[in-house]
């Protein structure tokens, strides 16, 4: 057992309410917020990024079941109604989100949601939906896990020299080339894809994949009692790309989902941001904080991990806790009573 783990089961043994009553004392009302991203049942050969697997379908129900006997459910419109009602948060508030708009999300985690009557908000990347495409860190781990070569070398636009036996395994090499795309403007990460994916000789074929949602898929559960968000139209690393690119990104996806679900989209969850010193950060994310609200969004999620307390609350700054596929069932209770201890 991890020392993360050993903390975990200390902690999850302290009953939620206790936990609860505690913080309220001391710091006042919050709003718990989760992050997901794909809710499925891995084979040996899953051929893309395992990073991206939140839960498998039996975890996620035992943490749906969790989440409904301790909190209150609820979704971005519901905060903003009760907000303009009573002027403070829902007592037990809960907010379930996910990111990128894997199909597993409307084919596992919503039958599972509805199943225990829990809504949530699902951030999707417009560009993607109803479209066989992958995600650009799906075609590196595509390329690591399901190349007969062991070793690929490039010139440009970095140069590059691996070896897959270097590696633990074929996930750890992925998540090295994930990692060295992250430092590239956006349109050297995708010659690096295929420049990598030459010298492997591994052919990208994302007509065979359908690995997002339709339209007719997330107008089914919008009608349903899921909340539709936005998450860029190509979910481009934001901090790698130009104003008037992140400008486009952050406005149009919303006109685009509005469009297609003929509803007001209210949230938005920012995507990820590349390595960026921390004199930049501030000026970044003030920046992406700028064009969220000119582009008519009421909440975002931002890039910090913690609770959201209503005496600092800033609904463009919006904290949320990563839920992994790793997480024991007392890691997962210890993540969402003490967050602070728990970080990755």
């Amino acid at each position: 057992m991890t020392k993360r783990h050993a903390l975990g089961h200390l902690l999850a043994a302290i009953p939620p309410g206790m936990t609860r009553s505690l913080r309220l004392a001391h710091r006042g009302r919050y709003l718990t917020v989760l992050c997901y991203h794909r809710i499925l049942e891995r084979g040996a050969d899953f051929p893309f990024d395992d990073d991206l697997v939140s839960a498998s379908p039996a975890q996620f129900e035992s943490e749906l079941r969790f989440i409904a006997r301790h909190w209150r459910t609820i979704d971005f419109r519901m905060l903003r109604d009760h907000v303009a009602r009573e002027g403070r948060f829902p007592d037990r508030s809960l907010i379930i989100t996910f990111d990128d708009g894997y199909l597993d999300n409307y084919e596992v985690a919503y039958p599972l949601l509805r199943k225990y009557d829990l809504p949530a908000v699902m951030f999707v990347t417009a560009g993607y939906m109803g479209k066989r495409r992958l995600f650009w860190w799906d075609r590196l781990a595509y390329v690591a896990k399901t190349a007969s070569k062991r070793s690929a070398s490039i010139e440009e636009p970095i140069r590059l020299s691996i070896d897959l036996d270097s590696f633990p395994g074929r996930q750890d090499a992925a998540r090295h080339l994930i990692h060295t795309a992250k430092t590239l403007p956006d349109g050297d990460k995708e010659l690096f894809i295929r420049r990598l994916a030459a010298s492997f000789e591994v052919e990208i074929d994302e007509s065979r994949f359908a690995t997002t949602m339709g339209w007719s898929d997330l107008r089914e559960m919008s009608a349903g009692g899921i909340e539709i968000g936005a998450h860029s139209i190509s979910h481009p690393i934001f901090s790698n790309i130009d104003g008037d690119l992140l400008a486009h990104e952050v406005s149009q996806s919303k006109a685009v989902i509005e469009k297609e679900l003929g509803r007001e989209v209210i949230s938005f969850g920012s995507p990820g941001r590349g390595r960026i010193l921390d004199e930049e950060k501030e000026r970044f994310e003030k920046t992406l904080r700028d064009l969220v609200v000119s582009s008519g969004y009421s909440f975002s999620t931002m890039y910090q991990w913690g609770l959201v307390y209503e005496n600092e609350f800033d609904a463009f700054r919006i904290r949320r806790i990563g839920i992994e596929s790793y997480d024991t069932p007392p890691v997962f209770r210890a993540k969402l009573s003490y967050p602070e201890l728990m970080s990755y």
